[in-house]
Formats: C-alpha cells, sequence, structure tokens
C-alpha cells in the first residue's frame, strides 16, 4: 500500500515539474512579468523537496563532483556580487536578482530525483518560440508599440526570443534526422516565428551571434542531415530577413542604417549622443573604473556616481551618466565588482559549457540534442552580453539560470539512463 502511494507521489511531483518547465518556456514572453510564474513554481518546489528530503532522508540523493562545480560556480557568482556590495557600501538591494541564482541551488536535488524530460523540451520549446513570434506581431502591428516586447524591455525580449527561435532550429534538425517530416516543419516555422520576434523587437544585439550559432548547429548535424536541406533552411533564413527588413513597418531597415550613421558620427564627428556612440562611452568608461579598482570594483552606486565624474571631466560624454550599466556585461562585471567579479561570471559560463560540449559527440541522438541546446543557450547569452548586460535585470537572470539548469537536469538523467 505504502509503495502504491509512494509511486502516485512520484508520478505527481514529475508530471508538476514537468508542467512547470513546459508552462515556463510556452509563457516567459506573455506578459511583463511571466517569466516568473514558473520560476516560482519550480523554485517553491524544489525548496520544499529539499528540505523534506532533508528531514526526512527518505531518498539518497548524491550530488556528484559535476554538480558541485555547478552549484559552486553559482556560488562564487553570488559570493562575488556580495563581496562588492559590501566593500563598496551599497545597499542590500543590489543583491536581490543575482539572489535568484541561489534559489535554483534546490532544483539540482530536485531534477537529480524528478528531472525535467526531454519530450517537454522538444515540443514545449518552439511552441513557445511560435508563441513569442505571435506576440510580437500583436505587439507590432495590432497594438501599434514603436517595437516588439515594449512592455518588458524589448532588447530583453528580443534576446529571449531569438534564443527561443535558435533552440527550436536545433530540435526541427534533430526531427529531421529522425526522419519525422511533420515535426520537422512545424517546429521550423516555429524557428522563424522566434526569429521574428527579436527582429520585430528591433534589439541589434541579438542578432550578431546568429551566424555563430547556426554554423554550430549545421556543424552538429553535418553528417546526418543532406546539404540540400542545409540550403533550404539557410534559404528560408534569408527569405524571412529579406521580407522583414523591406516592410516598413518593421523599422528594422532603419535600425541597420542607424549603425553607418552611429559609427560615423562617433569616429569621424567625435559625437557620442547616439545609440552605439553611447555605448562605445560606456564601454571607454567601465574601463577607466577598472583600471583604478581593478579588485572588486566600484559597486553599483559607486560606478553610477563615476560615470557622473567622468562625464563632468569630459573623459566621457554626459548622456553616459544617465545609464545604469555598461550596456555590456563583461566590462559592468569588470567595473562594478572588478576582476573577481568578471572571473565569476565566466565561471557560470565555462563551467556548464564545458558539461554540455563533452556530450555533443554522444551516439544517442537525444543525448546529442540535448547537449546542443545547452551550449546554444549558453553561448547565446554570451553574445547578448557583449551589447547588453542581459542579467544585470531579472528577466535575463532567471531565463539563463533556469534554462541552464532544465537543460542540464535533462541531461545528467538522460546519462546516467544510458549508462543503466
Amino acid at each position: 500500500m505504502n509503495l502504491h502511494i509512494d509511486f502516485i507521489r512520484s508520478n505527481k511531483l514529475l508530471s508538476l515539474v514537468n508542467f512547470s518547465v513546459g508552462l515556463f518556456f510556452l509563457t516567459v514572453l506573455v506578459s511583463k512579468g511571466s517569466h516568473s510564474w514558473a520560476f516560482a513554481l519550480l523554485v517553491a518546489t524544489g525548496l520544499i523537496f529539499t528540505i523534506y528530503n532533508a528531514i526526512k532522508k527518505k531518498y539518497n540523493i548524491k550530488l556528484d563532483t559535476q554538480n558541485k562545480w555547478l552549484a559552486t560556480s553559482f556560488i562564487f557568482y553570488f559570493l562575488a556580487c556580495l563581496l562588492s556590495v559590501l566593500v563598496n557600501g551599497d545597499k542590500m538591494r543590489e543583491v536581490d536578482s543575482i539572489s535568484r541564482v541561489l534559489l535554483m541551488l534546490p532544483l539540482l536535488v530536485l531534477f537529480a530525483k524528478y528531472p525535467p524530460r526531454f519530450n517537454i523540451l522538444v515540443h514545449c520549446i518552439p511552441l513557445g518560440a511560435f508563441v513569442a513570434g505571435i506576440i510580437a506581431l500583436i505587439h507590432r502591428f495590432g497594438l501599434n508599440f514603436p517595437r516588439a516586447f515594449q512592455n518588458k524591455m524589448h532588447i530583453q525580449g528580443g534576446d529571449i526570443s531569438m534564443s527561443l527561435g535558435m533552440l527550436s532550429f536545433a530540435i526541427a534538425l534533430y526531427f529531421a534526422f529522425k526522419k519525422d517530416y511533420k515535426f520537422t516543419a512545424l517546429y521550423f516555422i516555429a524557428a522563424l516565428f522566434g526569429v521574428l520576434g527579436s527582429l520585430l523587437s528591433t534589439a541589434r544585439g541579438g542578432w550578431v551571434g546568429v551566424p555563430f550559432i547556426l554554423i554550430l548547429i549545421f556543424w552538429n548535424y553535418r553528417q546526418q542531415i543532406s546539404k540540400k536541406l542545409i540550403s533550404g533552411v539557410s534559404l528560408a533564413f534569408v527569405a524571412l530577413v529579406v521580407v522583414a527588413v523591406s516592410v516598413p513597418q518593421t523599422q528594422i531597415m532603419q535600425r541597420i542604417n542607424l549603425i553607418d550613421r552611429d559609427m560615423t558620427a562617433y569616429f569621424e564627428k567625435n559625437n557620442a549622443n547616439t545609440s552605439l556612440g553611447a555605448r562605445f562611452d560606456m564601454w571607454k568608461s567601465a574601463v577607466l573604473m577598472a583600471k583604478e579598482k581593478p579588485l572588486v570594483g566600484w559597486g553599483v552606486v559607486g560606478s553610477q556616481q563615476q560615470r557622473k565624474e567622468q562625464a563632468k571631466q569630459k573623459l566621457v560624454h554626459p548622456i553616459v551618466g544617465v545609464f545604469t550599466h555598461a550596456h555590456n556585461q563583461y566590462l559592468d562585471d569588470l567595473s562594478k565588482r572588478g576582476i573577481l567579479g568578471l572571473v565569476a561570471l565566466l565561471a557560470v559560463f565555462l563551467v556548464p559549457l564545458r558539461y554540455f560540449a563533452k556530450s555533443l559527440a554522444n551516439e544517442n541522438s537525444a543525448i546529442k540534442l540535448t547537449a546542443l541546446l545547452g551550449v546554444v543557450h549558453i553561448i547565446s547569452v554570451m553574445f547578448y552580453g557583449l551589447s547588453q548586460g542581459f542579467l544585470a535585470h531579472n528577466s535575463g537572470t532567471i531565463f539563463y539560470f533556469l534554462v541552464l539548469i532544465i537543460f542540464y537536469g535533462t541531461l545528467k538523467f538522460q546519462l546516467a539512463d544510458q549508462q543503466s
């Protein structure tokens, strides 16, 4: 009788975990705070399960070396921020966003027993990309927003939509390899919707890494899919971009033309009062700050004050003093948290990246795809960080770390199942 009850409870908890994972991908861009819905449900479940297991000692869950490395990188990232806050006299609310990283650690315990299922990922991610594209179309042409995802910060929304698109593209090629052409076609269309959502957001930083990500995905499947399919897919991407750019209402062409204008204004006329020009001066400002306080940085408040002081000294354009971060994740962490902060940031990228990369050559197609999803996710966010403080926002922190742990938990389960 007890075994039967435990089985029912286990199935319910497994269903709750996978329902929450699917819900996250489907709703992450639905509204301003929707990225927190499934996150809150998963975190609450993880905390309750971890505390219950610690008290009852019901499940013999042992975290292996890789789990400890990942957890250590998360904790190191948080501690580097905390140290900077304490040293520089910032208020504790400055660690509020990054503290969410610690809240995800119980998910390592939860997913060790009840992991996200592969089938949930390969179907819910493309559906999420499709939803993102539809919402972008509604925002731009239904509600007449200046750009898609204006209600939740268009740069963050555009980057997340692009990630969903690229992940969906990898999933579509997986189904092509399995010769399931129905899902190949559906999820390739879903990938295009995710890319379209990013294009309609006009967040140009999210477009920079796309060629590299596509090459990575194609390379991963170079022996499994035909050159004809690769050519057809590439042509479809080009067609989408051409159509989107050619429609004046999307404002994509105007945003592209601004690049040349901004570059000319900055380098030939010494005018930083443009989108790109302000970024260049913000990066210059961050480097100057890092030279003065290289170890733990200036902190959040200190870096803002220092930007204003640099503007007064005419080292940078006055517009730089208006911004709260450097619009570059790496330089922002370096200026606020010093070398320790930058190393901690690189750790939360490179530690899991190494783990996923080791399974890219696995002969099991499902394991190979999960590993690829992890690599694509991490590298995409690393590219976003070149022109945006992606992790400086709650949406970016939750999206990066939660999706990372979801892929990690799935891959761990698959590898353990393969070895059993």
